[in-house]
């Protein structure tokens, strides 16, 4: 009977781990899916942004010298009202144009960095930030002979993010309770008509073996 004990409460623990294990890969999986959905988006509002801008630049005006910059950016934000906020910087990152919520007049460290290191070519002209708060997509703003002038980066709240992901954290805890009870259930019912018939099987031994006493 014990050994019976060890071995059921040994298969319950592999099934709850085993459940556990595919709850956190596939909400990992579904993070990243959403992550990689926002970013998409952003990213065609970045770059239809840089589009506008780089035809006025194209006219011979420089980045701050773009008139209707703040009509190109509010056309922008109009494609999603949840964007918290799309920044047109200078080289230096000194903000030329914005539109939503902005502190200061510079951007953010991060952010600058990642242009940096865009406008050197290390990484590829777009790029892509994220933190607690904000996941943001950027593009490089590029003059009329390819050089780049400043970049338009569009921030966007991990809110919407976070509560879809919380959901999908319910979903597949209560779904995992319920397929690891399932399990757990037909294990067991599996290990008891094994055993009942393994002492079938022995009871029957016993008694050829005292026919033949």
């Amino acid at each position: 009977m014990r050994t019976f004990v060890q071995l059921l409460v040994a298969l319950i623990g592999l099934v709850v781990v085993m459940v556990a294990g595919l709850g956190g890969l596939a909400q990992l999986k579904f993070t990243s899916f959403l992550s990689d959905s926002t970013n998409e988006r952003l990213e065609i509002v970045t770059a239809a942004s840089a589009r506008d801008f780089g035809a006025a630049i194209d006219l011979g005006l420089t980045l701050a010298e773009v008139a209707n910059g703040q009509a190109i950016l509010d056309r922008a934000r109009s494609h999603d009202p949840d964007i918290l906020a799309i920044l047109v910087f200078d080289l230096e990152g000194n903000i030329l144009h914005t539109v939503g919520e902005v502190d200061g007049d510079q951007v953010d460290h991060e952010t600058l960095e990642a242009f940096r290191l865009a406008r050197l070519g290390i990484t590829e002209p777009r790029w892509g930030i994220e933190d607690d708060e904000r996941i943001g997509s950027g593009i490089l703003v590029e003059g009329s002979f390819g050089q780049p002038v400043g970049g338009i980066v569009v921030e966007y709240p991990t809110t919407e993010m976070g509560e879809q992901a919380g959901t999908m954290a319910r979903q597949l805890a209560l779904d995992g309770v319920a397929v690891a009870a399932a399990i757990v259930v037909l294990v067991l019912v599996m290990l008891v008509l094994f055993r009942s018939r393994l002492l079938r099987l022995g009871g029957g031994d016993a008694v050829q073996r005292s026919s033949r006493r």
